[in-house]
């Protein structure tokens, strides 16, 4: 259950990491926005100019047409004034003078004019000239304006895709947060269920405790009571059916938690220490069910807690279990490896040593006795 908080509470921070990424990701692509709108600003201010200079161009290019058109007629007049009748050129003006200071004047007038002409062709072929550049100017600067166009037309399609990235991202971390909230409040729901379900567990876990003590209480009565009993057993004051019902109450709960017949826990009993406590035989083996110290360490069971019947009892039952186990539910070698040792029987082929053939069969007849009461 704290592994599943604990993945919830990873995948939060894996999503909160995500929606972060994505924060960042639209916080760049809102700067590059504005980065673009700055161009296009920028674009646009250069397109405005360069279209304010082309009709400024185009005005004084028409300014220059009406200039010239003005100066060819001035040209017109005076070379009017000068071919008198048609086609007489300069020399007849000349020769029509009347007098030598007419002739001279005339000669001065015509140098005037030929001055005057030459330097109006002159402005003629520079405003031309100007014209002309001014016309390639115009070009330029058409093409200029059309490629700004073309420029301004590619900066607000890239705009218009960095817009449509930019909601599809916003959309994206809208559906994050939602999943996140969505996430967050189910495992919530899953901490608070769970948090309730250990509340339960825990006051389930208290209950049985303050009723395993008491059992234990109890079965501590019970064992004193069976210590007076064996000790009138021992005297031959007491019967093996009296002192089987005295000592059924202590043993049935603890066998049953190594799923063992309480039947055979007390033939066991029976058998090896004839229901001493107290018991020690020859090679160190201790109380009712005479458990070795070096076993009953191996079973996390120090040997002065052997003296007590249910420390004993519990080392006992969970050492016949595992017999039982080790060699298959064969009652018969299980009892002959608690007797003599599970390596001793494992050498002679996993079968009864011989040795030990008696109390076997001495505890399986108890075992048959007992489990008819």
């Amino acid at each position: 259950m704290n592994q599943k908080l604990a993945q919830a509470q990873n995948q939060i921070g894996s999503t909160n990491q995500q929606l972060a990424v994505t924060n960042a990701q639209m916080q760049k692509t809102a700067a590059l926005l504005a980065s673009t709108q700055a161009q296009l600003s920028a674009t646009e201010n250069e397109l405005n100019a360069t279209q304010a200079n082309y009709q400024k161009t185009k005005a004084l290019v028409a300014q220059t047409q009406n200039s010239l058109i003005q100066e060819s007629k001035l040209l017109s007049g005076q070379l009017q004034l000068i071919e008198e009748r048609g086609s007489i050129g300069y020399l007849d003006v000349l020769l029509g003078a009347n007098s030598f200071n007419d002739f001279v004047s005339r000669l001065d007038l015509l140098g005037q004019v030929a001055g005057q002409a030459a330097s109006e062709v002159n402005v003629i072929k520079a405003e031309e000239a100007q014209e002309t550049k001014e016309k390639e100017s115009l070009k330029a600067e058409a093409q200029l304006l059309s490629a700004a166009q073309a420029s301004l037309s590619a900066h607000q399609s890239l705009l218009q895709q960095e817009r449509n990235l930019l909601a599809s991202q916003e959309s994206q971390a809208l559906a994050l947060h939602n999943q996140a909230v969505s996430d967050a409040q189910s495992a919530a729901s899953t901490i608070a269920v769970r948090r309730q379900t250990e509340t339960q567990l825990q006051n389930q876990q208290q209950q049985l405790s303050q009723n395993m003590a008491a059992l234990g209480n109890r079965i501590s009565e019970i064992a004193s009571q069976i210590q007076s009993l064996l000790s009138q057993f021992n005297q031959g004051n007491l019967s093996q059916r009296a002192l089987y019902n005295a000592m059924l109450p202590l043993v049935t709960p603890i066998a049953q938690q190594e799923n063992l017949p309480p039947a055979l826990v007390i033939a066991v009993i029976t058998e090896e220490s004839g229901g001493n406590a107290n018991a020690v035989s020859s090679a160190g083996a201790i109380g009712l069910m005479q458990l070795e110290p070096g076993t009953a360490a191996v079973l996390g069971i120090s040997p002065s807690e052997l003296y007590n019947p249910e420390e004993n009892l519990l080392a006992g039952c969970l050492y016949l279990r595992e017999m039982l186990n080790m060699f298959g539910g064969n009652l018969s070698v299980a009892l002959s490896a608690y007797n003599a040792g599970p390596g001793a029987v494992q050498a002679g082929g996993d079968r009864v040593l011989p040795y030990t053939v008696g109390y076997v069969d001495n505890i399986e007849s108890l075992y048959a006795m007992y489990s008819q009461w």
